[in-house]
């Protein structure tokens, strides 16, 4: 089974040609053939999976058939509906075992702006707008990446930019794909123990951006560097020499976090609170008073 990894169901829809297995007798891997099957159904079907040396080119025809759903999603939007379809993409961009995966939002960032720029509060609906995700990460991270367009909208940055900024965005938690599920998934206070191993993921998800993916330099940058701090009190080296991408993208970053999401120990708050909040970490070092107010502004419009 170490080899097999699980499809989700309601991707099946987008494998073609691709070898799938299902669960038999004595738990034993048997070929699915799928040939003369609408995989777009899953009823009656069996769980299936498909083998490691298959894996690559299963998300690869996974992603290609999930953008295209995302593209015809913006002929008339449905915020839920984008939403969710942007989820499923993130889910297969965060498997630790294929790394190439992430080269797909290449194609979803296109989509995305293609499809809001117009009217840039459509990208605060859509970090608004609540999806029950697996992993709370997957929509945290398309929540920084729709506020972080919002904010490259409302400035009229140029397109190149705006790009760049919405995947940082997307990936800028990429590294957390190689922890402890059980560590993202918790609603509880994080150990020190538990706390010392996320704060590994900062490196984690730069050297897989540098190693697999030939992104912008910029994307691979923040992800090392979004709990950086201008007051050198981030981590994970306390540097206060950080790009600008990284200094928006850490500031939307604590902001999302604070403002829709809930904790054990707190709950989350409204935005004006957090910008409140945010506000005496501004004026005390961590963050640009410069980037705190075109953001606010971009929020309050």
């Amino acid at each position: 089974m170490a080899d097999f990894f699980k499809i989700r169901e309601s991707n099946l829809q987008f494998l073609k040609a691709i070898p799938l297995y299902y669960q038999g007798e004595g738990n034993k891997l048997t070929p699915f053939k799928h040939e003369s099957r609408d995989l777009s159904t899953t009823d009656g079907l069996p769980r299936l999976f498909v083998h490691k040396d298959n894996l690559g080119k299963a998300v690869a025809q996974i992603t290609k058939g999930l953008n295209y759903e995302l593209e015809r999603q913006f002929d008339s939007p449905n915020i839920f509906r984008l939403k969710t379809v942007i989820c499923q993409i993130m889910y297969e961009v965060l498997l630790p075992e294929q790394k190439k995966a992430a080269m797909a939002l290449n194609d979803t960032i296109d989509i995305i702006i293609r499809g809001a720029k117009r009217n840039y509060k459509f990208m605060k609906e859509l970090a608004e707008e609540h999806i029950d995700t697996e992993l709370a990460i997957v929509e945290h991270s398309i929540n920084v990446m729709a506020l972080a367009l919002a904010y490259c909208f409302c400035q009229r940055l140029p397109e190149k930019e705006t790009r760049i900024l919405g995947l940082c965005g997307l990936l800028h938690d990429m590294g957390t794909a190689f922890l402890d599920h059980g560590i993202l998934k918790t609603r509880e206070r994080l150990s020190q123990s538990q706390f010392e191993q996320y704060k590994n993921h900062p490196e984690l998800g730069h050297d897989m951006l540098i190693m697999h993916t030939d992104f912008n330099i910029a994307v691979a940058n923040v992800a090392l560097e979004h709990h950086e701090r201008l007051d050198k009190s981030g981590y994970p080296t306390g540097t206060n020499i950080i790009c600008w991408q990284s200094q928006a993208i850490g500031f939307i970053d604590s902001f999302e976090a604070l403002t829709f999401r809930n904790k054990a120990f707190r709950k989350a708050k409204k935005p004006y609170d957090t910008l409140n909040l945010m506000k005496k970490e501004v004026l005390a070092g961590k963050f640009d008073l410069q980037f705190f107010k075109e953001f606010t502004t971009c929020l309050l419009k």
